[in-house]
């Protein structure tokens, strides 16, 4: 079988650290030309400098995947400089600190700006590459990254972030059968704990990552090349027949959080 990009071009949002970056770099070293998006600047021309220096080809392009006019140029940028989009990672997302409370505590705004950040921007990107790939006329890969979250109970704080990700879940796997017709295929990527910038500040040592690791079957926690291995096997001819999937990448656990735990602490308060 052969994993090979080599002739494709991929769209990877959030590919200035964590997850993205390490997407764009696995893909660049299939063969794969990319352009990466972000909203910094600088991390985005040093991943550029990166991929280049390793004989690749990339573009940066600073993006707000909120903004729906920012994304609509991010695929125009791709489709200018090499001509088609074959596979688009809709990777940025993140948290919003008013929204990690309880349910009954998220104030309308935070719920407003976590679904714009987690789901509207995921739909704009979907649309741009819709439109991009149908241009192309051969189909393509559009990778939306889940997350364990997306698929139990969150209670303690990642209740509405687990609802933002449920909710891209579904969207990409109705895409999986409003595209198939045009050769697209829409797949989601469900991880559990990656070790990335993102979470720094729940991984804060080594004490921390062995308590998390606990709940992982493996016995260790993700890293980001775990995520980027399931990344080009998506967007590979091997996936050519995968679609409307939501693949897995968290070392065998099914719960990435502890509602025991949680209703305990109630107990301990109560």
């Amino acid at each position: 079988m052969d994993f090979s990009l080599t002739g494709k071009v991929a769209v990877v949002t959030g590919a200035g650290k964590g997850l993205g970056r390490a997407i764009a770099l696995a893909y660049a070293e299939q063969g794969a030309s990319v352009v990466v998006a972000a909203r910094g600047k600088a991390d985005l021309d040093t991943l550029v400098a990166e991929i280049e220096a390793k004989g690749g080809k990339a573009l940066a392009v600073p993006t707000d995947v909120t903004s729906q006019q920012a994304v609509d140029a991010l695929a125009d940028a791709a489709l200018s400089t090499f001509g088609k989009v074959d596979t688009w990672v809709n990777n940025a997302g993140g948290f919003i600190d008013g929204a990690m409370k309880d349910w009954t505590e998220v104030d309308a705004a935070s719920l407003d700006a976590m679904w714009k950040l987690n789901v509207s921007s995921y739909v704009y990107g979907a649309q741009a590459a819709a439109r991009a790939m149908k241009q192309g006329g051969t189909g393509g890969s559009l990778i939306f990254m889940s997350s364990l979250d997306a698929l139990n109970a969150c209670p303690g704080g990642e209740g509405c972030y687990g609802a933002a990700k449920m909710a891209i879940t579904h969207i990409a796997r109705t895409l999986a059968v409003e595209l198939g017709r045009f050769g697209i295929r829409v797949n989601s990527i469900a991880p559990g704990i990656v070790q990335t910038p993102l979470l720094e500040h729940v991984l804060t040592s080594d004490e921390a990552i062995a308590d998390k690791a606990k709940f992982y079957p493996l016995g260790r926690i993700g890293q980001p090349d775990d995520v980027a291995g399931a990344a080009v096997y998506l967007a590979s001819d091997v996936a050519s027949y995968v679609s409307g999937a939501t693949l897995l990448v968290s070392g065998g656990a099914i719960f990435n959080s502890d509602p025991f735990r949680y209703l305990s602490a109630l107990a301990e308060e109560a």
